[in-house]
C-alpha cells in the first residue's frame, strides 16, 4: 500500500517515513511538510493511505483533509490525522473525523523523537487496518472481484424485545467517534436506561468524545471514571486507557472502577471485559451493540452476553470504517441485527420511547467506591 506522510516538523517527517518503510506492506512514496503541499502531492502520487498532522503552517490538516476528500475523490485515500496529545489536539482530532478522517493517532513528539515502540505498533497496526478495510470495499465494489468477498452468514435479524432492556453496553473503536455522534444525537433528553461505551482511545480523547457528545446529544454524556454512578439514565464513556468494570455496591447503586488488569486484552478500555461484567449483573435484561473497530474485542463477551440471554446489534460491514469487531460477532451467529448507523439511532430511539421510567435522570456523580469494596 503506498502511504504519504505530511507533517510540518521535517524531523517527525523522517521519524515517521522509517517507522511506515519498516513495514514491507508499505510503501511511502512522498512526504509534505504542509497542508497545501500534501494535497498537491495527494494529487500527483494518488496514495492509498495519507498521514495527517493537524497544526501546520499554510494549510492546517482540517483544511487539507477538506480539499483532499473532494479533489481526491476518484482514488479516495485514507486518512489517518495524527494529532498532538492535548485538549486542543483532540477536539480537532473528532472534527476531523467527522469531516472523513478513518481514524487519529495521538502523537506525543517526545516519545515518537525517540522512535518509540508502542507509537510504531499502533501507527501499523491502523494503517492495516484502515488500508485492509479499503483494499475490501474495492474489491467489493469492483465488478469482476464480487466473489473475492462472500457475504458473511449471520442470523436472520430477530424483533428487540424493548420491554426487558434495563442497560445497554456498547463497543467501538477505529472509527467509532462519528458513529456514537450519530447513533446518539437523536436521543431524547430522557433516557430509559443507562448506556455505558467503551471506545478504545487514550484518556485525553475519550474526554473530549464525552464533552461532544455532551454537546450534541440531547441527553447527558459524561465521563466514567472511578466511581462514576451509572445507575441512573444517561450516557457514560469509559475512561481511556484503564479498562472499566461494573459493580454493585452499598445501597444497590451500580458504579463504576478502573482497573489495569484485563487479561488477554490488546486495547483500552477492553469491550470484551464491559460486556463480561455487564452481563453478569444484567442478564436477558441487557442489549450490547457492536460497532467499527479492528480486532476481535468484545466478541467474547458477546458470546457470554448471548448465552446468558442478552440482545446483540452488529454494525454492517458497508457502514463500517474497519469491520473486524462487527464480523467478529456477526461470524459467531451472535447479532441478533445487523444495521447501519441510522438504524442502530432508531433502535435507540424506540428503546427510549417504550415504558418511559417515571423517574428523571439524575447528574451523573462520583461515588468512592474504597470503602464499599
Amino acid at each position: 500500500m503506498r502511504v504519504l506522510v505530511v507533517d510540518d516538523s521535517a524531523f517527525m517527517r523522517k521519524i515517521i517515513t522509517e517507522m511506515i518503510s519498516s513495514d514491507p506492506d508499505f510503501e511511502v512514496v512522498a512526504a509534505a511538510r504542509d497542508g497545501e503541499d500534501g494535497v498537491a502531492k495527494a494529487l500527483e502520487y494518488k496514495p492509498d493511505l495519507i498521514t495527517m498532522d493537524i497544526e501546520m503552517p499554510k494549510m492546517d490538516g482540517l483544511s487539507a483533509l477538506r480539499e483532499i476528500k473532494v479533489k481526491c475523490r476518484a482514488f479516495n485515500p485514507a486518512v489517518l490525522m495524527c494529532s498532538s496529545l492535548t485538549v486542543a489536539g483532540s477536539h480537532e482530532a473528532f472534527k476531523a473525523m467527522r469531516i472523513g478522517a478513518a481514524d487519529v493517532i495521538g502523537k506525543d513528539p517526545n516519545t515518537v523523537g525517540k522512535k518509540d515502540a508502542g507509537f510504531k505498533e499502533e501507527l501499523l497496526s491502523k494503517l492495516h487496518a484502515i488500508g485492509g478495510h479499503r483494499k475490501q470495499i474495492k474489491q467489493v465494489a469492483s465488478p469482476e472481484k464480487k466473489s473475492v468477498a462472500a457475504p458473511v452468514s449471520h442470523n436472520p435479524d430477530k424483533e428487540i424485545d424493548f420491554s426487558r432492556v434495563k442497560a445497554v453496553v456498547v463497543g467501538s473503536s477505529t472509527g467509532g467517534p462519528p458513529v456514537l455522534e450519530e447513533i446518539f444525537s437523536k436521543l431524547s433528553a430522557n433516557l430509559r436506561v443507562p448506556i455505558i461505551v467503551a471506545q478504545h482511545m487514550p484518556e485525553l480523547f475519550t474526554k473530549s468524545l464525552a464533552e461532544r457528545l455532551d454537546q450534541h446529544s440531547n441527553c447527558s454524556a459524561t465521563l466514567a471514571t472511578q466511581g462514576t454512578i451509572v445507575s441512573t439514565p444517561g450516557i457514560y464513556i469509559a475512561q481511556g486507557g484503564s479498562h472499566i468494570k461494573l459493580t454493585r455496591v452499598a445501597g444497590g447503586k451500580l458504579v463504576t472502577r478502573l482497573t489495569e488488569s484485563a487479561p488477554g486484552a490488546i486495547y483500552r478500555p477492553s469491550v470484551d471485559l464491559l460486556f463480561e461484567v455487564a452481563s453478569e449483573l444484567f442478564g436477558d435484561r441487557l442489549l450490547a451493540i457492536q460497532l467499527t473497530g479492528m480486532g476481535a474485542d468484545g466478541a467474547k463477551g458477546a458470546k457470554i452476553i448471548k448465552d446468558n440471554g442478552g440482545q446483540i446489534i452488529a454494525q454492517s460491514a458497508q457502514s463500517c470504517v474497519v469491520y473486524g469487531m462487527p464480523r467478529a460477532v456477526i461470524e459467531q451467529n451472535l447479532a441478533d441485527q445487523v444495521l447501519e448507523p441510522k438504524g442502530i439511532r432508531d433502535l435507540l430511539t424506540k428503546l427510549n420511547a417504550s415504558q418511559f421510567s417515571a423517574k428523571p435522570p439524575e447528574t451523573p456523580q462520583n461515588f468512592d467506591t474504597r470503602q464499599s469494596a
